[in-house]
């Protein structure tokens, strides 16, 4: 209940900002509409715009600062909308012949997973990109197919009118190498390669610790945001290095606890050892020994053999402890008994 009271602010700022999101796009698209319904027989797109400045900034609840329309007039351009702050109107007609584009594409979270171009007038430039809504993928078609029909002479690469190959890039082919190595590490030495396991006790202890939970946080923006710099810094787009990085980032968390156990039993200085458990519940183990820190231990799968033991008795468990203090299950020595008691079972 206390949880619930104190989360409710922040629910309701959350709220705020999505209804006042919402409204402001409405508001911009049903100027723009007024724009349109003027148009007729004429070619136009729809287009949002910003300033080089704006564009710049960081801090902006929307990518773009302007909807508008960019029309067609033969030898001229004319772009008019409407400016978010204020709902200034503006209108502007240059002449071909006066100004350039330029392709800018998908480069950063600031293009808000739009697809930009920037038009050089003699009044200065301005960067514009399809009404779409915030899908980079009709985003970049649609701007393409304005560069087509407005921009002619512009030629246009594969890497505008085709979705980018991550195949292709030797960063992002690194990147994902890098993932699909670590996430079959992870997922064989957990449950394949290895026959030492660490036990559901200390697993919860570790992944409720603070300072795990810090690393964790510390580790996962580190590493997002590196590998995020890296692929921009190959030319991979925005919205790809992003889920690279944040894909590598959960895998490099995952891999982090079995490659802790090969660490501590490489860096063991002792074999593994057996340690007495009292059994105080059928297939519910505590240690004897309190001082050093062993975890309680629960065999669920296993409670027919358990079942022969009776409660206060003492069982030996062989456990491997390295430098780093994980206490990790030998199965090798632990399940023979086990394989034994089974394989009597009719």
């Amino acid at each position: 209940m206390k949880t619930s009271l104190l989360l409710a602010p922040v629910h309701l700022a959350l709220l705020a900002l999505f209804v006042t999101l919402y409204w402001r796009n409405r508001s911009m698209k049903r100027r723009q509409d007024t724009l349109v319904d003027q148009l007729h027989g004429q070619r136009y797109w729809r287009v949002n715009l910003a300033s080089p400045a704006f564009f710049r900034k960081w801090l902006r609840l929307m990518p773009f600062e302007a909807k508008g329309v960019l029309i067609d007039e033969g030898d001229h351009l004319r772009i008019t909308g409407f400016w978010l702050k204020g709902a200034r109107h503006f209108d502007s007609r240059i002449a071909r012949s006066q100004c350039g584009v330029e392709w800018l594409g998908n480069r950063t979270l600031r293009a808000g997973n739009l697809h930009w171009a920037q038009l050089t007038t003699p009044k200065g430039p301005v960067l514009f990109c399809a009404d779409t809504g915030m899908n980079a993928l009709p985003s970049r078609e649609a701007l393409a197919d304005i560069f087509r029909s407005a921009f002619p002479a512009t030629p246009l690469d594969v890497q505008q009118t085709r979705d980018f190959a991550l195949e292709k890039s030797a960063r992002s082919l690194a990147v994902m190498t890098l993932f699909f190595g670590l996430l079959l590490f992870a997922l064989l030495d957990t449950f394949v390669v290895s026959h030492f396991e660490l036990m559901d006790a200390q697993i919860m202890a570790i992944l409720t610790h603070p300072v795990t939970w810090m690393g964790a946080v510390a580790a996962l923006a580190a590493c997002g945001m590196g590998v995020y710099r890296f692929l921009l810094a190959g030319q991979v787009p925005a919205r790809e290095s992003m889920v690279l990085a944040l894909m590598l980032g959960w895998t490099l968390l995952g891999a982090a606890l079995p490659a802790a156990k090969r660490i501590d039993q490489f860096l063991a200085t002792a074999p593994t050892q057996n340690h007495t458990y009292r059994i105080i519940q059928v297939a519910h183990l505590a240690p004897k020994d309190k001082v050093l820190g062993l975890p309680a231990l629960r065999f669920p799968r296993a409670r027919d053999y358990w079942q022969q033991f009776p409660v206060g008795s003492e069982y030996a468990i062989p456990l491997l402890r390295g430098p780093l203090g994980l206490w990790q299950l030998d199965h090798s020595v632990f399940d023979k008994p086990l394989v034994a008691f089974y394989e009597k079972q009719p």
